[in-house]
């Protein structure tokens, strides 16, 4: 069964663990779509600017969009750190991340500038426990 991070009492008590990393399986947040992003205690929890996912338009579902306050990040530091990704070409200095198999997104980032910044929006993803 999978839960929405807007689903869940106390969110980040649930998807931290002990260690600061991902308590679940991270996936798409598409409903029928079941691309697993990343592996349970494969990223850490960080705050980052959530500005950046700020595009005109998405296709995300409006349930998952980023909110204003939104700060906090899965942060893997390599790329093949992810099961399945997708990657925008890069607009400035960033590439947009989104479903390796649905093409849904944004769901994160990678901040060309830092070759070790690769994050996914803790808002727009789904949980499998």
């Amino acid at each position: 069964m999978t839960e929405s991070y807007k689903s869940m009492e106390n969110p980040l008590e649930r998807l931290v663990n002990e260690s600061g990393k991902n308590s679940a399986d991270v996936l798409c947040p598409k409903e029928n779509c079941k691309c697993i992003i990343l592996r349970k205690n494969a990223a850490t929890l960080v705050e980052r600017d959530g500005s950046k996912l700020a595009l005109p338009e998405s296709s995300l579902p409006a349930n998952s969009l980023l909110e204003d306050d939104d700060t906090h990040f899965w942060h893997v530091g390599n790329m093949m750190d992810f099961e399945n990704v997708g990657f925008s070409t890069t607009i400035g200095t960033t590439k947009y991340l989104s479903c390796a198999d649905c093409d849904l997104g944004p769901i994160g980032y990678h901040d060309t500038t830092d070759p070790k910044e690769f994050v996914i929006s803790i808002k727009r993803a789904k949980y499998r426990f």
